[in-house]
This record gives C-alpha cells, sequence and structure tokens, in this order.
C-alpha cells in the first residue's frame, strides 16, 4: 500500500468517514459464469457488491469458469473479461491455457491458474483495489489469499456453508475435482481462515463452524444474505406477478403444490421431498411438487418419482429466473427447506409457509409454530406430518407466513447489512494503512 494511500485513509480514520474515495474490490467467487448469471437474471448477486457506490469498481472473477459451465466458456485460452455495467466487470477463468496441453489436464489448469494470478496482480497494482474477498475458504480462499500477500492489501473471506456438517451428510469433500480426500481440504480451509484478515460468516452457524476451524474470533463477523437478494424477493407477496399460461401449460394448480428450491445435490437431501409427496398423497393429499434447480442427482430424482408413482405430481422446473422463483413462493401450500441458503430467506420474505430441517442455519429463521416448523434433520417422515399440520389448518399457515415475513425483513434488511459491511471493509483499509505506516 503507498504511502500517499495510507496517508489517506488515516486522514480518513481521523475524520470519521464511513466512505473511502476512489477504492476498488475485487471479489473470488467460483458460483456462476458470467453467462449463467445473464441467463438466470442473478445480476442483483453481483452488483449489489459495490456497496450502493462505497466502491468505485468491483472485479468479480470465477478462476476456472469453463470448469463448470458445460460449454458455454470455451475450455482453454486467456480468460474471458466482460463489462456487466459501469460499475462491475467480470472475468471468466479457464480450466486450460492451451488447447495443445488438453492431454495433461493438471499442468494446463495450473498454467491456466498462474496465467489468472499475475493478470489479476496487475489488475490490483492499476486499478486501485484496495481489498480482495473470496466465499469459502478453500480454492477461492487460497487463491485469494496468495493474491492478497503478493499486492499487500487485506483479504476477507465470507463463509457461507459448514463444510464439516456437509462431510457428514455426503461423505465426500466439498470440492472433489480440486481436493481428493477431506483431510486435504480441511487442512487449506484452516490454513486460509487463520490468516484472513477477516472473516465473515452468512449466518451464526456458519461462522461458528468457520470460528471452530481456525477464523480468529476478534477478526469474525456476520454477512447475512439480505443484500444478495434480489429486490423483487422484499415486495409486497400480494402485488407479484402470477403467469396463468406457465400454470396451466403444466396442470399445476395455485396453492396445491409443494416447493423445493436448491441444487439437486445429495448435500440439500431433494429425494426427501419427493418422499414426502408420496406420503401426503397417500394420505389423500391432492398436490404437486415443484423442484427448482438442477444438478447430478435429477435423473434418479425421475426414477424415485417414477418408482412411487408420481411422475404425474413432480414437475422438474430446472433453473429459473429470479422473476419466476418470486412470483412462486406466495402461491405455494409449503416449502420445503432440507438444507437451504440463500433460498430460504427468498421464501420466507416472501410470507411461504416452512417445513425445515434442523440443520445448518435453519433454526435461526425457522422456529416452529411461529415462523414455519422446525423438524428433526433427515426424518422426512416427520417433515411429512409438519407439512399436513400446516395443509389442514388455514389459520396456522397464515400465522407462520405472517411470522416468518416479519423475522426475514428485520434479519435481512439490506440497508443495515449494507451499512455493516461498509464499515468492515472501513476498518480492513484503515488497519492496513495502519500497518504500513509503522
Amino acid at each position: 500500500m503507498s504511502a500517499r494511500m495510507s496517508r489517506q485513509l488515516i486522514d480518513n480514520r481521523r475524520g470519521d468517514r464511513t466512505r473511502v474515495d476512489n477504492y476498488n474490490l475485487l471479489v473470488l467467487d467460483s458460483a456462476f459464469s458470467f453467462q449463467a448469471i445473464t441467463s438466470r437474471g442473478l445480476e442483483d448477486s453481483v452488483t449489489c457488491r459495490d456497496l450502493n457506490g462505497y466502491f468505485s469498481h468491483v472485479w468479480s472473477v470465477h478462476p476456472f469458469a469453463s470448469m463448470v459451465s458445460d460449454g458455454e466458456v470455451d475450455a482453454t485460452g486467456r480468460a474471458e473479461v466482460h463489462e456487466l455495467n459501469e460499475r462491475h466487470t467480470f472475468i471468466d477463468g479457464k480450466v486450460g491455457r492451451y488447447d495443445w496441453l488438453q492431454g495433461l489436464p493438471k499442468l494446463n489448469f495450473l498454467l491456466a491458474q498462474m496465467g489468472l494470478l499475475l493478470q489479476l496482480r496487475r489488475l490490483i497494482r492499476r486499478e486501485r483495489i484496495g481489498i480482495i474477498r473470496a466465499p469459502d475458504p478453500l480454492y477461492n480462499g487460497l487463491f485469494a489469499l496468495i493474491l492478497s500477500r503478493l499486492a499487500g492489501i487485506p483479504l476477507l473471506v465470507r463463509v457461507g456453508a459448514n463444510h464439516d456438517k456437509t462431510f457428514e451428510t455426503t461423505g465426500t469433500p466439498m470440492l472433489p475435482r480440486l481436493f481428493p480426500s477431506r483431510k486435504m481440504e480441511k487442512a487449506v480451509g484452516k490454513f486460509v481462515l487463520a490468516r484472513a484478515d477477516c472473516v465473515a460468516g452468512a449466518n451464526q452457524d456458519n461462522l461458528d463452524f468457520a470460528i471452530a476451524n481456525g477464523a480468529r474470533r476478534e477478526k469474525s463477523t456476520l454477512f447475512r444474505y439480505g443484500n444478495l437478494i434480489d429486490r423483487l424477493h422484499f415486495t409486497d407477496p400480494a402485488s407479484r406477478t402470477i403467469d396463468d399460461d406457465w400454470f396451466q401449460t403444466h396442470a399445476v394448480a395455485p396453492h396445491r403444490f409443494l416447493m423445493f428450491v436448491g441444487r439437486l445435490e445429495p448435500v440439500k437431501h431433494p429425494d426427501d421431498v419427493i418422499r414426502v409427496l408420496a406420503e401426503l398423497v397417500r394420505r389423500g393429499h391432492d398436490l404437486k411438487l415443484l423442484l427448482i434447480g438442477d444438478g447430478r442427482m435429477r435423473a434418479r430424482l425421475a426414477e424415485l418419482a417414477a418408482e412411487l408413482g408420481l411422475s404425474g405430481n413432480v414437475v422438474f422446473c430446472g433453473n429459473q429466473t429470479q422473476e419466476f422463483l418470486a412470483s412462486m413462493y406466495p402461491l405455494s401450500a409449503v416449502v420445503l427447506s432440507p438444507h437451504t441458503g440463500r433460498a430460504l430467506s427468498e421464501a420466507a420474505l416472501a410470507g411461504a409457509r416452512i417445513v425445515a430441517y434442523d440443520v445448518d442455519w435453519q433454526a435461526e429463521m425457522i422456529e416452529s409454530g411461529v415462523t414455519g416448523e422446525l423438524v428433526r434433520h433427515a426424518d422426512w417422515m416427520a417433515m411429512a406430518d409438519a407439512t399436513e399440520a400446516i395443509l389442514v389448518d388455514p389459520a396456522r399457515a397464515t400465522r407462520i407466513g405472517t411470522g416468518v415475513r416479519a423475522r426475514a425483513r428485520e434479519m435481512m434488511d439490506p440497508d443495515r447489512l449494507n451499512q455493516h459491511e461498509r464499515a468492515t471493509y472501513q476498518r480492513l483499509l484503515v488497519d492496513a494503512a495502519a500497518a504500513s505506516e509503522s
């Protein structure tokens, strides 16, 4: 950090300013490629990162977009740069650097990542980037830690999952293509968390996980989902647009369907919601199930639905836009949440009737009889019982829907969360400046 930059930041601290002018942010995030973000209407989850102009510009980087893009991004070559808007640039990294090295994928991957590292190092120097942020302590976190040390700027790691609990459920590492064992993955996570300048949990459960795995409590905080959520989800549920044609085409009736939103992966237990549907149909309830999302389990879930005689009751919606989700949550009979992150907040903001497993952070949002129904983790029969209790008691359904919307609006208030994040970044920048002066 330059002496001029240090002096400006220290002057800012002395004047108790709450904004740093002309500083930029670099975010490492391997959730979605640029094309996936634009096709699914997820731009708000990226553009919110400037915190209403606190950062002059934000560069968001997927280090290996072509690994997970299913042909959306060329597999090899230089990283692709896309302008999302005047404040936001998105960079898609590649899984390999050269076409002629595809026979040596590990070497090709290493060369591509080294090239991206050098490209981002130059970007930091040229564009006055003051902070690096990573969404996990694994590959993104390790890459960001190396870059932060090379550049001499602070690293913030936001932890949005409890990897220990996920491993208990699936028995596989979070990133098996990059880390062959949980032991190696856990060691990397601890290494990064212990060295991050700040660790922010998406919720208390995730923050507790991070602290148990090396994060320093005095350098930890909460960054909840609220300012990552599309503003559509904060609108009045009664005023949201309804696509009557969609309901007619799919032979689905409003308020007569269950809803699941999430990746179709073992950690999310989508098979449990099909079993819940089967049990409720067996008890005489006329219901359908919308599975919104995609993943490796899709074919197996279709087979399970057929085995249970539910092929006509299960609608595989695939990945959907925020407009679709915002319109569907209020019209669902019950939203089933075996293990959900941001989507649980979206459903709560819609005043949906929610039944959730007691896992990860879900007890922070769902309180039985008050804001939904919370049942023992992986007990799908208990989930079926709790769902039926809502279906047969309209007063209960109304009460918990009103309760969960009120709790979500308070917990996920984006303006308050933005203010907290700005203050956290300000402290990081000032501390970095002070350290460079000493």
